[in-house]
């Protein structure tokens, strides 16, 4: 929505219906009917995609016992799976169930390398608290896969590897307790390669990508240097459980 503001706020400064302006009110006007139409449909999988997103998600992250149920669903219906700590993988693993039902808006020059339906996934510590979740230093994770898999509807986008998204144009950190401030999508390399796509009934694919929180001087980086740059110094951040204190990993300035 903060295109639709700024476009509304651009054809309130210039004084003057120029073709500007009236770009600004076509492109409001495009957007706003694009919205509404979205935000009267619901994106559901049908039962057969859903068992085929849980055997997935059950065959490569591993069974689980817990779901958080969403109680409204405006546009998807969001659940998010909690996969226990084991001996083999000491973390938990959390990943939505749903956020494919809905097709992105990739381009059609990206869509051999992106699939246009993804869900995703956080790996949390085993001591995190996943019970208290009305305390905002337990739930922002959550919070944010959902933030995530909504994002692409709500402004008719899509979402890939190397793409991030923070809370606030200002970086805020997430909690009290954290300086972290904003996202990554990756690819998640803590497990077999083959977790990366599930393939649904009709043959279509669903993408999972790993959510990984980093700092503000990261996020700058990845924006400066692009993913490919950035990759090689996050990969530790990728492959382990979500550290709320670890230190940057970019290297100090000299």
């Amino acid at each position: 929505m903060r295109l639709y503001d700024g476009l509304k706020k651009c054809s309130a400064k210039s004084g003057r219906l120029g073709v500007v302006a009236f770009l600004c009110f076509a492109i409001i006007n495009a957007l706003g009917a694009h919205l509404n139409a979205v935000a009267d449909e619901t994106f559901l999988y049908s039962e057969e995609e859903m068992n085929a997103i849980e055997a997935h998600i059950i065959e490569y992250f591993g069974d689980y016992e817990t779901v958080l149920h969403e109680i409204v669903s405006p546009d998807i219906h969001l659940d998010v799976i909690v996969i226990q700590p084991t001996p083999e993988r000491n973390y938990y693993t959390l990943v939505t169930w749903g956020a494919g039902a809905y097709e992105m808006n990739v381009p059609l020059t990206w869509q051999p390398y992106f699939p246009t339906r993804a869900e995703y996934l956080v790996i949390l510590p085993p001591n995190w608290d996943i019970i208290n979740l009305d305390d905002p230093m337990n739930y922002w994770p959550i919070e944010f896969l959902k933030a995530l898999a909504r994002l692409p509807i709500s402004n008719n986008t899509w979402l890939g590897v190397g793409h991030t998204m923070s809370a606030d144009a200002e970086n805020t950190p997430f909690a009290e307790n954290t300086k972290l401030c904003s996202v990554v999508l990756t690819h998640p390399k803590a497990f077999e390669t083959d977790c990366l796509t599930a393939t649904l009934p009709d043959g279509k694919n669903v993408i999972f990508y790993q959510m990984v929180p980093i700092y503000e001087d990261e996020l700058h980086y990845n924006r400066e240097h692009g993913y490919d740059a950035f990759e090689d110094h996050i990969n530790s951040a990728i492959l382990s459980p979500l550290d709320i204190t670890r230190p940057s990993v970019l290297p100090v300035a000299e």
